[in-house]
């Protein structure tokens, strides 16, 4: 049965895919694109919270760049501002609540993403764009980037020398 069908599907798709209505089939590719990503998403504000928690405290111009983030970078558009503001939320409150615990947690998040070189650069830029985002760069910044970029298995010195000389 399961085959017959999948056959008629396979056999009838672009007959399908004209049926559906355009806004439906784009909602559809977002939606298993949100999905597929959802790891992304979780590793993506594990970055931000790490980051912006690296000098023990969460500034507003620091929540003001991970908006900006969310808002701007092509992989983090698609997902659900709110909550990825939620999941964000619920990362610096465990870092505040169980410090050295939550961190490792999250580094396990940020680590699932090493394999993908090109999601690894993202997070990265993500995080240089919030160490950044107050003017003041502190040692305890510099090292959780440097930290998050052996995470992902890329070389931090020269991302952050490439950063910023943009």
């Amino acid at each position: 049965m399961i085959r017959s069908i999948t056959a008629l599907f396979i056999s009838n798709k672009n007959c399908l895919y004209q049926l559906m209505e355009p806004s439906l089939l784009k909602k559809l590719v977002e939606e298993v694109r949100r999905y597929q990503g959802k790891e992304f998403l979780k590793a993506a504000m594990a970055v931000c919270a790490l980051s912006a928690y690296a000098d023990d405290d969460v500034s507003i111009v620091e929540r003001y760049s991970i908006d900006y983030a969310l808002e701007n970078e092509p992989s983090l558009r698609l997902f659900d501002k709110e909550k990825a503001i939620r999941i964000l939320d619920d990362y610096i409150y465990d870092l505040r609540q169980e410090g050295v615990k939550a961190k490792e947690i999250l580094s396990n998040k940020v680590k699932r993403i090493a394999g993908d070189h090109k999601k690894s650069r993202t997070l990265m830029r993500v995080a240089y764009l919030i160490i950044n985002a107050d003017r003041e760069i502190r040692d305890g910044e510099v090292e959780e980037f440097m930290r998050l970029g052996k995470l992902l298995n890329l070389e931090p010195n020269q991302i952050w020398a490439h950063l910023s000389t943009k």
